[in-house]
């Protein structure tokens, strides 16, 4: 299962607060809920907040604000319903980049049955400064292509770009589906982009990208991550293996160590390497970026491969690898070789470990002009089992 890459609804970051019987607080007694450190999001943050029990939505446009950090002038914020038991809160007017505020849910909020929050919360957060600037001079596709790819890399909101004999066909925003292809990791936490241009030459180009974490938080998780990966390149090989023993070894720890993920209503990281890595559980553009990290940073060539898979049900979005060993190219599918068990126990296949591009199109299909060639059988598992 994929998730879509250009999705129109706003990832928020979502609290869970507990409504008790007759607990009640001095409405100075907040608990900060992100230890003091400022969050860094965009100019149009809302921010959902979901509790243990129905909220009353009186209660909460009485109960929450929002305010400056440095001298306590109030903001005007819209409070509604996103569920029964979830409220958004969105700014009437945009945030001002470089600029902190805190979002305060005070005790008095209370639920529909009449119980009353816990303990009241404070949250701070800035306002991304990318939202302003200059921009960057671009003069060709090249600087084009780098410049969205380090926005990207730093998970910036916004991007400005002053571009010299624009032309609509060469600067669209499908330069970012070729950087993600390029650059597979920049896939976990991107979740989509628009963009408006003022002026012909040169053409002023703001782009917004949106995430599905904060900046701080992104970082957090790809350190984390890259440590995980370093972890298990130590614990299941060794210098002395060859790439196909590597690459075995690594596609092996996958599946005995991820399960894929059924739920109702899938979490962002299931879809990345964090999910399948860090949690144990994911969908297969999750386990197709996991083989591609831990191939990568075990020095063999990988690249992820988007395209559709039919299992008997229909076709559908599906992601796997392409891998290079002993300078041959071959189809490898974690996924599928991580068949599901009526009791939850690990089962482990090899059916699609190092096939050719004919083996791979029984149920898969592809765009063949964007990938290598595979072809060979020398590395298929049943190959070097004789080795």
């Amino acid at each position: 299962m994929l998730k879509k890459l250009y999705k129109s609804l706003l990832i928020l970051i979502v609290f869970l607060l507990l409504f008790f019987g007759n607990n009640c607080y001095a409405a100075e007694n907040y608990k900060v809920w992100n230890d003091g450190v400022l969050a860094s999001v965009d100019k149009n943050k809302t921010w959902t907040v979901t509790f243990n029990g129905n909220v009353d939505l009186n209660s909460a446009e009485n109960s929450i604000k929002v305010y400056e950090l440095d001298n306590n002038q109030s903001m005007g914020i819209d409070i509604v319903n996103s569920a029964p038991n979830s409220i958004r809160i969105s700014p009437r007017s945009l945030y001002i980049p470089g600029e902190s505020y805190v979002l305060e849910i005070d005790n008095t909020l209370k639920s529909t049955d009449g119980r009353q929050l816990g303990q009241a919360v404070k949250y701070d957060f800035t306002i991304d400064k990318d939202n302003s600037g200059d921009g960057i001079s671009v003069q060709n596709y090249d600087q084009y292509y780098n410049a969205l790819k380090d926005a990207l890399s730093d998970y910036k909101n916004t991007l400005i770009l002053n571009i010299s004999n624009y032309d609509k066909d060469t600067y669209d925003l499908n330069v970012i589906d070729t950087v993600l292809d390029n650059n597979p990791n920049l896939r976990d936490w991107y979740l989509s982009a628009e963009a408006n241009i003022q002026g012909s030459n040169p053409a002023k180009m703001s782009i917004y990208f949106k995430y599905t974490d904060t900046k701080q938080n992104l970082i957090k998780k790809e350190s984390e991550l890259q440590n995980k990966t370093t972890e298990i390149i130590k614990k299941v090989t060794n210098p002395d293996m060859k790439d196909y023993q590597k690459e075995l070894a690594l596609h092996d720890y996958i599946v005995n160590n991820a399960d894929y993920d059924r739920s109702d209503d899938i979490p962002n990281d299931s879809y990345t390497a964090y999910g399948i890595l860090m949690n144990g559980i994911g969908v297969c553009e999750g386990y197709a970026d996991a083989m591609d990290r831990l191939l990568t940073a075990a020095g063999i060539e990988c690249k992820m491969v988007i395209g559709r898979a039919n299992g008997g049900n229909g076709w559908v979005d599906h992601a796997w690898n392409i891998v290079k060993i002993q300078g041959k190219y071959y189809q490898l599918d974690s996924t599928w070789d991580d068949p599901v068990t009526n009791d939850g126990s690990h089962l482990i296949s090899h059916s699609y470990f190092n096939v050719t591009d004919n083996e791979m199109a029984q149920n898969h299909v592809w765009d063949r002009t964007k990938y290598p060639r595979c072809s060979s059988t020398d590395y298929s598992f049943y190959n070097i089992n004789l080795r």
